[in-house]
């Protein structure tokens, strides 16, 4: 057959076969540069073939000594080609082990294509110079020295590339499980594959179609667990009150990656930074219980142990401990304030007893009393005199005060802090929050008084 059957139908047989291997032979030129030299290379031992004018030495002497479709179109070349490109790979020459299947595929393509020739190649030479054929009937065949041959081989090598591009594109088993569309081949999918694997999904739930796509989380042999950039979900072919209409997997170019991130004693505000716009999982631990909510139900806690949340949001509760405070700080500042009471009222008792006095001595040095009032004016002020009351001095309940400040030293001391880890899904980002910017936000407390042997045991469970 000539150059151009053979560079095609070698595209069709190599980009086939690659495609086992989830490699794309037409998503990089240089594998197709590489597919169609080694699918023309065994006519290397004619001139007449154009790779053989190429190399017109070398293709004139490999003529001369075995003649056309001998040893260039035998196993033993075969062979031959596979030990050299091992041995490139090996001294590192080659990169990656797929530019040698490409050249073997496309070298095998042109076995396969003058194997359905008439005459047919001796694939065992030169221990026996017996042509292989396929099919055995020669009325099968195709005749090399035909055009209407060449036309039609080329044709058909043609339009299966076009056709096929979807299975070069997705590999044979993606393409495979794509065809199935279902739950469990969408998890054999994810499961075999070290890149995100993007579902393309449509379910009936409660009467409503959802159509759409999303990156596999996790999958089983029954359920999906996905995440569309909004929210995570499962999709189950178990569950009764949904119908999935089709899943189809489709491998995307971001590998699979996480972070790990690890805090000791941050604040809220913090670990809502850390949180927000960020799908994780892990653990947390506070110094006093929280809340959050998961599948709509309030959960407090201080030990939370979460799995693939996204925007997950922590809500502070209320500690016992800050209760006992606020009530001790409620009764001191209560006991302090009827002290003041008592005092303003005993004060304002010798305020009215002075105002007393100072009255009738008043009256007492005017002219114009009679003798009889007079007499009784004088009679009530020696028995308010006699009464002494002493003006009042304020005493502050120092005991009091001093534990009033104590108890709200301890309130303000008592901040609500995290510890923990969670793991990030990266996909195709670094985490906005490194490892250094959560240690400069640690909160210096030497108040705290956490349990950390209790902290660390829980972590480690």
């Amino acid at each position: 057959m000539k150059a151009p059957t053979h560079i095609i139908g070698g595209a069709v047989f190599t980009g086939t076969l690659c495609s086992f291997g989830d490699v794309n032979i037409f998503g990089d030129w240089r594998y197709l540069t590489v597919c169609a030299c080694f699918s023309i290379l065994p006519d290397i031992d004619t001139t007449k073939s154009f790779i053989g004018r190429i190399f017109f030495p070398l293709a004139w002497i490999v003529n001369r000594k075995f003649g056309h479709r001998t040893i260039t179109h035998s196993l033993l070349f075969f062979a031959a080609v596979w030990v050299t490109l091992r041995l490139l790979l090996y001294f590192a020459f080659l990169k990656d082990a797929v530019w040698i299947n490409i050249s073997l595929f496309a070298l095998l393509s042109h076995f396969v294509l003058d194997m359905m020739t008439v005459s047919g190649i001796p694939l065992l030479f030169p221990f026996f110079r017996n042509p292989c054929v396929i099919p055995g009937n020669p009325a099968y065949r195709f005749n090399t020295n035909s055009w209407r041959s060449e036309i039609v081989v080329s044709g058909v090598c043609g339009l299966l590339c076009i056709t096929m591009q979807p299975l070069f594109a997705n590999g044979f088993w993606t393409s495979y499980n794509r065809t199935f569309a279902t739950v469990q081949h969408v998890n054999r999918e994810n499961q075999n594959t070290e890149y995100y694997v993007i579902c393309e999904y449509s379910y009936i739930r409660n009467a409503q179609t959802h159509i759409g796509e999303a990156i596999v989380l996790e999958s089983k042999e029954n359920e999906l667990i996905l995440f569309n950039k909004q929210e995570v979900f499962s999709l189950s072919s178990d569950d009764p009150q949904t119908k999935i209409n089709y899943t189809k997997p489709r491998i995307s170019d971001i590998e699979k990656r996480f972070a790990e991130m690890h805090f000791f004693n941050v604040r809220l505000d913090s670990l809502q930074k850390i949180l927000t716009g960020k799908l994780v999982s892990g653990l947390i631990q506070s110094n006093y219980n929280v809340r959050y909510v998961e599948d709509a139900i309030t959960y407090y806690t201080n030990f939370i142990k979460f799995s693939n949340r996204y925007n997950f949001n922590v809500l502070a509760g209320e500690d016992s401990s800050r209760t006992a405070i606020k009530t001790n700080i409620a009764k001191l500042e209560a006991s302090i304030a009827q002290h003041k009471i008592k005092f303003k009222n005993e004060y304002d008792k010798w305020i009215a007893h002075q105002s007393e006095i100072n009255a009738l001595e008043l009256d007492l040095a005017t002219e114009q009393l009679t003798p009889y009032e007079r007499n009784r004016k004088q009679k009530e002020l020696l028995k308010l005199k006699s009464r002494r009351i002493e003006e009042p001095v304020y005493s502050p309940p120092l005991p009091q005060i001093a534990e009033l400040n104590a108890q709200q030293k301890a309130m303000n001391d008592r901040f609500l802090l995290f510890s923990g880890h969670i793991t990030v899904y990266q996909f195709g980002y670094a985490p906005s929050e490194t490892a250094a910017e959560i240690e400069h936000q640690k909160i210096k407390t030497p108040n705290f008084d956490i349990d950390k042997t209790s902290l660390l045991a829980n972590l480690n469970k």
